[in-house]
């Protein structure tokens, strides 16, 4: 499978916060991510920082 990790980055350190992540979506300009279960998650106060699709991890950040 080729699922991402989605992970928050801050103080320099980077922490998983869903595994298994098959989708990105934005609403209202906010992300959504989601597994293929169904499961979403709204980022409400993070924005996609980068993705790395080599390692299939997608940055997410606070918001400014």
């Amino acid at each position: 499978m080729c699922e991402s990790k989605a992970v928050v980055v801050e103080n320099g350190k980077e922490e998983i916060i869903m595994e298994d992540v098959a989708f990105l979506y934005f609403k209202e300009g906010k992300p959504v991510i989601g597994d293929i279960l169904g499961r979403e998650m709204l980022l409400e106060d993070y924005e996609l920082d980068s993705i790395d699709f080599l390692r299939h991890i997608m940055r997410f950040k606070l918001r400014r």
